[in-house]
């Protein structure tokens, strides 16, 4: 769907930088208090924080004039995506990236483009290139060096967490293909907040019974900062961002922008959590940057 009016240039690429900023802030602090806490009560608090502040906002939102009534067919999607964004990417990205470093997780993100790309052919009929497919290989290649950097016999525990990390970055990309009508319908912000708010919902209950049998004692300064980190900066602002950029962009132009996030945790990573940085991350790293701009530039 092609948007009539965009904004300024200029506007779009500060959005798109600060989006990558949060977001590769997001992988460094995520790992910071996962190692203090439950990642299960990290996604609790996260969630109820970033559903009532989003909920607040878009409620006054949708009672402005002129605002388009969310049909109840939509609603069902909306409430399909808040699902699909806090179970099978928020929760298991929190999860994976406990027993991994913010540099895998960041990484493994980087491969967004590819899934958003497969599944932007399905859903809004992207084309099938040679070049396409190129990259989309080296990135699959760049992946497995990451993963099995240590091997399964010595480290199995990042390995899981790389997987299961894995699973989550094809649960954003269902969750940038399938959300974009919405958002061009009735905007990123509303559709990021009933999303999240539904999702927060169905995971309350669980998540409620984790944090009363928790032991937050070990949970630092720092570590309650990165918790309000990844629940406004993250799940309130660069999602309602990416969402605000996805309605004037295509799906797989835009995950492509998430290539500068593993820099930023890169570097974030080996002053705040003294994070190595090694041979087959970068050689990793580099094969999947290689292969998502192939694939974007086809």
């Amino acid at each position: 769907m092609t948007i009539a009016k965009r904004p300024a240039l200029g506007l779009l690429i500060a959005a798109a930088f600060a989006h990558q900023i949060f977001g590769g802030g997001t992988f460094v602090f995520a790992r910071y208090v996962l190692l203090q806490a439950d990642p299960f009560v990290v996604a609790f608090l996260r969630y109820c924080i970033a559903a009532v502040v989003l909920y607040l906002i878009a409620r006054r939102m949708s009672n402005r004039p002129g605002a388009l009534t969310i049909t109840s067919a939509d609603k069902r999607k909306i409430i399909t995506l808040g699902l699909v964004i806090i179970i099978f990417n928020q929760t298991l990205y929190l999860y994976g990236q406990k027993f991994t470093t913010a540099g895998h997780g960041s990484l493994l993100f980087a491969t967004t483009p590819i899934f958003v790309y497969l599944m932007a052919m399905k859903r809004l009929g992207e084309t099938w290139s040679r070049m396409k497919g190129i990259g989309i290989l080296l990135a699959v290649v760049g992946s497995g060096v990451i993963v099995f950097e240590t091997g399964l016999e010595y480290d199995f525990a990042m390995l899981k967490g790389d997987l299961v990390i894995l699973i989550a970055v094809v649960a954003w990309a269902y969750y940038t293909v399938w959300g974009k009508p919405l958002v061009e319908k009735y905007g990123a912000f509303r559709v990021t907040a009933y999303s999240l708010a539904s999702g927060a919902i169905v995971y309350f209950p669980f998540g409620l019974y984790r944090f009363i049998i928790a032991d937050l004692s070990q949970v630092d300064t720092m570590g309650w900062f990165s918790i309000l980190y990844i629940a406004i900066l993250t799940s309130v602002v660069a999602y309602s961002i990416w969402y605000w950029l996805l309605k004037y962009m295509e799906a797989s132009r835009l995950s492509v922008l998430t290539n500068f996030q593993p820099v930023v945790a890169g570097i974030l990573g080996i002053y705040i959590l003294n994070e190595p940085l090694t041979i087959p991350f970068v050689i990793g790293g580099l094969i999947i940057l290689a292969g998502v701009t192939i694939t974007q530039r086809a």
